[in-house]
């Protein structure tokens, strides 16, 4: 079963919005591409995501604790 690409734009953007609500109530800043985001920015954040696959990392302090999440350009669709 193939994807079609603007589902899968949806599905991505979803994802990565979904993943911000949940940082944000933790109190863990985001990131795409080295720039910090918040649900308020979410309208941007679709233009800046347009075309794009994206792969998630967490940043952790000295103690384990996740202390940033960001989100890496790894590809075109």
């Amino acid at each position: 079963m193939e994807i079609e690409p603007d589902n899968l734009k949806e599905k991505m953007y979803s994802w990565l919005v979904s993943e911000i609500r949940e940082a944000e109530a933790s109190g863990v800043p985001v990131s795409v591409d080295g720039v910090r985001y918040s649900l308020k920015d979410t309208d941007k954040l679709k233009n800046v995501m347009e075309n794009r696959y994206y792969m998630k990392n967490y940043e952790g302090d000295d103690n384990g604790k996740i202390v940033q999440i960001s989100f890496e350009h790894i590809g075109s669709m």
